[in-house]
């Protein structure tokens, strides 16, 4: 089952609007909606192609939301808004970011979930903004200090930020299993 233009036009009109509510907040956009274009790139030859059985990867997908909401408190504890700001010359307040980051990335993310469960292309393609962001975005924490300054020191999240990323690793492969699995299996029903 592979979704129609439609829907593919769908996530890519999403992922626009997305750009211009987070600019509308005072967020850094094109910083967010990489997570979001990087998702729509995992989700074409994957979810998009062969649709699973989401309760397959319930568990490391839920471990993953855990911990990202574990990695978010640090973020908050060490002021990351500050850090964003400098980086991308936007000013983010405390409050937007626990906005996107505490409030809305989780809904998005269970949203993701719920909607991958009933089997739409909509959660799937959610399901996938999910994996690329903790597989890639989160270890850009190590990086962070030597755009900062150039040296090796604490930024706001480091210490957790390898917990979503290996738990969106894993849920990420647990994924791939069970996309293969799922294709073989309709391969083997065809006549």
């Amino acid at each position: 089952m592979k979704a129609r233009p439609v829907a593919i036009v769908g996530m890519l009109a999403f992922i626009a609007a997305l750009y211009i509510v987070f600019r509308a907040l005072g967020f850094p956009a094109g910083l967010f909606c990489t997570a979001f274009v990087g998702g729509f790139v995992l989700w074409m030859p994957t979810l998009q192609r062969q649709p699973i059985d989401m309760h397959a990867i319930l568990l490391p997908h839920l471990v993953t939301v855990i911990f990202f909401i574990i990695h978010v408190f640090e973020e908050y504890r060490g002021h990351i808004e500050i850090f964003m700001s400098k980086l991308t010359g936007i000013d983010v307040t405390q409050a937007n970011f626990l906005t996107i980051a505490a409030f809305i990335a989780p809904v998005i993310w269970l949203t993701g979930l719920v909607l991958g469960l009933r089997r739409w292309q909509f959660g799937y393609f959610l399901a996938c903004v999910f994996y690329f962001g903790m597989m890639f975005a989160e270890p850009m924490h190590f990086v962070f200090p030597f755009i900062e300054n150039g040296t090796f020191h604490y930024v706001a999240g480091m210490y957790t930020a390898a917990l979503p990323s290996i738990a969106g690793w894993w849920t990420f492969i647990a994924m791939v299993r069970e996309v293969r699995r799922t294709r073989n299996a309709v391969a083997l029903a065809q006549p």
